[in-house]
């Protein structure tokens, strides 16, 4: 199947960048850019949720759309996730191990 596990969100997006980008307001114009960059990763994303693509082909259009802040925000989601990982396993320690009366 070609797409469609997103319902193809990713074509609303480009829309939505479009319209912005015919804007005078040049604040308008790049946050219209900046969408776009979403849109195409939207697509890629679809597209390897719907077996087209290989899995990990849109981590490139991802990174681009994130942007400079990109390196700080996936860092982010990394160190939350291993903090939940680590409460999970101190949780299930004591629930287990040092309750044993």
């Amino acid at each position: 199947m070609s797409g469609g596990s997103w319902d193809y969100f990713y074509q609303r997006l480009e829309e939505v960048a479009e319209r912005l980008r015919a804007s005078n307001d040049p604040l308008r114009k790049a946050f219209g850019t900046h969408l776009n960059l979403c849109a195409t990763a939207l697509h890629d994303i679809e597209w390897v949720d719907s077996n087209d693509f290989a899995d990990g082909a849109e981590a490139k259009n991802i990174k681009a759309a994130l942007g400079q802040q990109g390196r700080e925000l996936i860092l982010t989601e990394i160190k939350t996730a291993a903090e939940t990982a680590l409460n999970r396993l101190q949780a299930d320690l004591k629930t287990h191990f040092y309750n044993e009366g």
